[in-house]
This record gives structure tokens, C-alpha cells and sequence, in this order.
């Protein structure tokens, strides 16, 4: 019989040692693996900072960024939720001004409320600006709201016809006269406020081509109301500067349309279905045209509105094949025209069982949320209903019915709590 291999004859203790090696090695790097699930993390560096350097630093993040610190940790969710904070970090759209139904027995004043939309009862702010000196109050016109300011037009003059304009803060129940006391002019044809970032404002005072008596200067046909200009009030200067419209095209600006300020540019619309664009040194002019849906049989469309929701420029308008819709469109880089589709909802969807027309003049767009898909708008004719739309999930919520108010002002409201009026506002 053959005798087995040499390799079959060798002992074997040397496998044992490779085993064992093996072993231990297996064993060591269990050892390390388990250590490193088990072991301790490290001191939190913002643990050292104090709650007021952490309140400093999340009031100058925005809003979103904000929300979504609530998950960092027990902390900072606490300091966040806090009410005694409230005023210290940036908030988001709390309600609307509109103006209340007309009393005939009232001393000729605009009466206006306040309704909550943000879903909480925390905010509870003075329509009726209690706060202001009697004088003020008498014969007070709401023209606009921007980043928690309110642009007011004060006629407490003797005569009917000059006035002057007040910027107030609900919030902190501050004010501030701007120092020019004007007539009444149909060349004044609209103001917006911009209080932009910095820690003064700006009102834009839009001029038209109209004269005192409603008709052009020259006396031909010409006077159409388009705009001649702007005239621009920087508080940092407390001065006027007055520019002629660089506009590439003669436009002409509803008196109640919904501007945005973006970047030190204002953003208004005209009826001509264009935006027109200027700078708050009244230096550059553009012109946007509007948006429109693919294949769409119209040139024209509605009038539109146009907000600032999650950091870029919003339009809200009824240009659909046979206009039965309301279309969301995004403005995705400011500096260029190009617009995307973000949503469409039929307008009797949005009825939500009220009685509806048909078109957008039974709806009244009022705001798009800065944070959120939602749109907030008013249904109605003679009475008037407050109502949300949920883009995600198509939820339509009734808010608020407002009865018959004297007129179709209605200004979104998003509270300020710094001094941003110059030496504070006067109390």
C-alpha cells in the first residue's frame, strides 16, 4: 500500500495557532466595533453658548430655518416655542387687515379688523390703532403693508384735501410721520412702502399723467394715467428724490394691487400684463412680461397678483385654455423672465360650495403664504368670505365671512418686533 503524502504526514499544532489567531483577531475587532457603538459622543459646543447667544444667533435665520431648528434639540425647541421669544425671532404670516363694513353714522373714518390666519390665537393685534394720537386716528387710510410695516395716509388737516403719511408698527405700537404734508392729486396714483432689510424704509409715490380735474395736461387725448414717474422717500435721508419712468413702454398701475420688494427692487403690476421693476434709487427699470400657459388662445390675461413666498416672486392669475382656472406660476431666478407652472386649482373648486360665478372676478387673491403652498383669498361679490387653499393636499378652508366691506383693501400682515422706524417711532 502507498504510504500517504509528506503533506498528509506533517502535524497539524500549526493549524491551531492559525485559528486561534484568527480568533483572536475576529474577537478584537468586535471589541472595537462594539466600543465604538457604545462609546459616549462628545461635549455639545453649543451647550457653551448662553440662551441669549442662541436667541441672537436663530433671529437671523429665516422663517423655514427656523421651523426646522425645533428638531435640534430639547433645547433649542424650548427656547424657540417660548412666548416670552416671540418677539425676538422672525415670524411668518399672522393675519389680514380688511376694512370693516361702512357705518353711516361714523365721522367719515375707515374702520378696519383684524383676522387671524395663522392657525393659532397668539396674535390679537389693534385694527384700530388705539395707540395713535387721536389726531391721527380721525381719518386714517391703511395704502399698504410690507415686512410688518403699515403705510397709513393721515388727513387730520383742516382741509379735506392735504394729507400727509404715517408708517406705524402694530407690533411694537410704534409710528413715524414722514416729513411731507401733500394735496390731493390724481397724479398721485399709488404708494408702496419697502422697508427692506436695512434699518430704514422707503415709500415709492408712483405719478400719472392726469391733472387735478381728472384730465391730461396737455389737453389732448393722451392722458391716460400711464406713469410719468416716481417720486421715492429713503428715512435714512428724510429726503424726496424724484425720477422720470425709464420703463420701455408707457404701463399704467392699479390702484389696489399687491407689490413686492425683493433685493432693492420694487415689483409692481400694470394692466398691460406686465410687471414693471425699479430700483430704490429710481435708477434701474425693467419690464417682465407676464407669464402664459402653453397653447394658451388668449394674449391677454387677467390682472394677476403677485407676492414674495419661499424667497422668490409669486404671480397668481386665470390665464388657462378657457380661463376657468387660477395659475400659480414661479419666477425662478428674478434676474430673468423665465417662469415655471408650480400649480393650477379650478376656480369652483375653490368656491367650496359657495355660490360662485364664473371667472376670477368672483375671487380676490389677498396673499400667498411666505412659508408655505397655501393661497388666501376672498370669495364674494357683496359678501364677502375669507378663504385658504392648500396646494399640496386641495383642502379649502372658510376663515372668516367679512359681511360687505366698503371696499377691496386687504393687506397680509407679517409682524416686525425690531426698532426698525428711525430713533425708534414716536409712541
Amino acid at each position: 500500500m502507498r504510504a500517504p503524502p509528506a503533506a498528509a504526514r506533517r502535524p497539524r499544532h500549526h493549524l491551531w495557532w492559525r485559528w486561534r489567531w484568527l480568533a483572536m483577531a475576529g474577537s478584537s475587532g468586535a471589541r472595537k466595533r462594539k466600543a465604538r457603538r457604545t462609546r459616549r459622543p462628545g461635549p455639545d459646543p453649543t451647550a457653551l453658548l448662553t440662551d441669549d447667544l442662541v436667541l441672537e444667533i436663530l433671529a437671523r435665520v429665516p422663517y423655514r430655518s427656523l421651523r426646522r431648528c425645533l428638531c435640534v434639540c430639547q433645547r433649542w425647541r424650548a427656547l424657540i416655542s417660548h412666548p416670552d421669544n416671540t418677539g425676538r425671532l422672525p415670524q411668518t404670516l399672522a393675519g389680514v387687515f380688511y376694512p370693516m363694513p361702512w357705518d353711516p353714522d361714523d365721522d367719515g373714518s375707515h374702520r378696519y379688523g383684524f383676522c387671524n390666519v395663522s392657525g393659532t390665537g397668539l396674535w390679537s393685534i389693534d385694527a384700530a390703532f388705539s395707540f395713535l394720537p387721536d389726531s391721527e386716528r380721525e381719518r386714517l387710510f391703511l395704502l399698504d403693508c410690507c415686512n410688518g410695516l403699515i403705510l397709513c395716509r393721515s388727513y387730520r388737516f383742516a382741509d379735506d384735501n392735504e394729507f400727509h403719511y404715517l408708517v406705524v408698527n402694530p407690533a411694537t405700537e410704534k409710528w413715524v410721520a414722514v416729513p411731507v404734508t401733500r394735496r390731493w392729486s390724481n397724479k398721485v396714483q399709488t404708494v408702496r412702502l419697502d422697508p427692506g432689510v436695512s434699518p430704514h424704509f422707503y415709500v415709492f409715490e408712483f405719478q400719472a399723467d392726469y391733472d387735478e380735474d381728472g384730465s391730461d395736461d396737455d389737453g389732448d387725448d393722451d392722458g391716460d394715467g400711464h406713469v410719468l414717474g416716481v417720486k421715492i422717500y429713503s428715512s435714512a435721508t428724510g429726503a424726496w428724490i424724484d425720477k422720470q419712468s425709464g420703463w420701455s413702454m408707457e404701463i399704467l398701475l392699479q390702484m389696489d394691487f399687491k407689490s413686492v420688494f425683493l433685493d432693492g427692487v420694487m415689483y409692481v403690476i400694470a394692466t398691460q400684463c406686465v410687471i414693471g421693476a425699479v430700483d430704490v434709487m429710481g435708477e434701474t427699470w425693467r419690464i417682465i412680461e407676464f407669464p402664459r400657459s402653453e397653447g394658451s388662445p388668449f394674449y391677454d390675461t387677467g390682472p394677476g397678483f403677485l407676492d414674495l413666498s419661499q424667497g422668490r416672486l409669486h404671480l397668481a392669475n386665470d390665464d388657462d385654455m378657457v380661463g376657468d382656472k387660477l395659475a400659480i406660476w414661479v419666477l425662478e431666478d428674478k434676474d430673468s423672465e423665465e417662469w415655471t407652472l408650480k400649480h393650477t386649482v379650478l376656480f369652483k373648486h375653490l368656491a367650496g360650495g359657495k355660490p360662485f360665478g364664473f371667472g376670477i372676478s368672483d375671487i380676490t387673491v389677498v396673499a400667498i403664504h411666505p412659508d408655505r403652498n397655501m393661497v388666501f383669498y376672498i370669495i364674494g361679490r357683496y359678501e364677502k368670505t375669507l378663504m385658504s387653499y392648500e396646494m399640496g393636499s386641495g383642502k379649502v378652508s372658510i376663515i372668516r365671512d367679512l359681511g360687505r366691506p366698503y371696499d377691496d383693501h386687504f393687506l397680509p400682515y407679517v409682524p416686525l418686533f425690531s426698532n426698525l422706524l428711525p430713533d425708534g417711532g414716536n409712541q
